[in-house]
């Protein structure tokens, strides 16, 4: 018998015919989700690059989320009356999200306008995945015992994975170092002055963005869309490697240890298919980050010292027999 979690994979399986339609919709999701992370990299690196380049391409990525969610969602609204308060509704979040993603915003509304840019992304994710007739399972069952210790253990591999990726990321900027090619290979920006995190609101505002995109749009939804129009197992990995690096390319050459990260996301992901325990561990690392920012070091160093013991154990439930004697 297999131990804990050794299920076949549960991204589930069209409910229609699969076709190359699908990957259109993959593609201007990942478009959206890296454009205005790609411009605000350009301006950060590139002096030439004009400043306000980064603020209208998210007003422009914002635009077309804003109209693509409202027609998606409109389109499987029923006739009638129930249409109003829809409509009203999606009038007013439309006003808001604009709002917050135009340039002329105050500083606080810009990385509003950020949290909120992500999770419209991701529930236009969602709904791109429902009119292919698949679906994202939020994987967090706890109703019995079992699913509980399911549900640790994949939070806690989710976790753990962000812990790992830290751990080579920093190593590998030491040891590039040591060789001599800090100016050459390392762009010199770190993570809290690439998203501009001053104060802990701007944190969590800033990671809730990160997480909606990474683990949602990129991971989740672009997984499952490819995996839907049949693409071969390399394909989805390459893809989400590649954005990903993209993504983070400011950290220069430091940005390629992202492919070992972003790799075993989508295993995760397509393993065990859940996006609930994806989202939390990665959100409970990036939470543990803000604190090493802002808190005492003896704190984020106690609070990050827990968490990784709790995860550890959580994950060796993996190999752990199951009651009743599986193994």
């Amino acid at each position: 018998m297999m131990p804990p979690g050794r299920t076949p994979i549960v991204i589930e399986a069209p409910e229609r015919s699969p076709s190359r339609g699908t990957l259109l919709p993959a593609g201007g999701l990942l478009a959206l989700a890296s454009g205005p992370s790609l411009a605000a990299g350009t301006t950060q690196v590139v002096q030439s690059a004009p400043d306000a380049l980064a603020e209208w391409v998210r007003f422009g990525g914002a635009l077309i989320v804003t109209l693509w969610l409202a027609g998606l969602a409109i389109a499987r609204t029923s006739h009638g009356s129930r249409q109003i308060p829809q409509l009203l509704g999606f009038g007013l979040g439309g006003a808001f999200f604009l709002y917050t993603t135009t340039p002329a915003s105050t500083s606080l509304a810009q990385h509003l306008g950020d949290a909120v840019y992500g999770c419209a992304l991701a529930w236009l994710a969602v709904e791109v995945c429902r009119t292919q007739g698949v679906r994202l399972r939020p994987g967090c069952p706890v109703s019995d015992a079992e699913q509980r210790r399911r549900t640790w253990m994949v939070t806690s591999l989710s976790y753990l994975i962000c812990v790992i990726w830290s751990f080579l990321n920093a190593q590998t900027v030491a040891g590039l170092r040591a060789l001599g090619f800090d100016e050459a290979l390392i762009v010199g920006l770190d993570q809290r002055s690439s998203l501009g995190v001053t104060t802990v609101a701007d944190g969590v505002l800033a990671f809730v963005r990160t997480v909606a995109i990474e683990d949602v749009v990129i991971v989740a939804a672009v997984v499952t869309l490819l995996t839907a129009a049949r693409r071969p197992t390399w394909q989805i990995y390459g893809v989400v490697c590649l954005v990903e690096v993209a993504l983070h390319a400011y950290m220069g050459a430091v940005a390629l240890t992202i492919a070992m990260y972003a790799a075993g996301r989508v295993w995760l992901y397509r393993r065990y298919g859940g996006v609930a325990p994806l989202v939390i561990g990665h959100l409970v690392f990036d939470l543990t980050v803000l604190a090493d920012w802002m808190a005492p070091a003896s704190v984020s160093r106690l609070l990050a010292g827990g968490l990784a013991v709790a995860a550890v154990y959580g994950a060796a439930q993996l190999w752990t027999p199951r009651r009743g004697g599986e193994t």
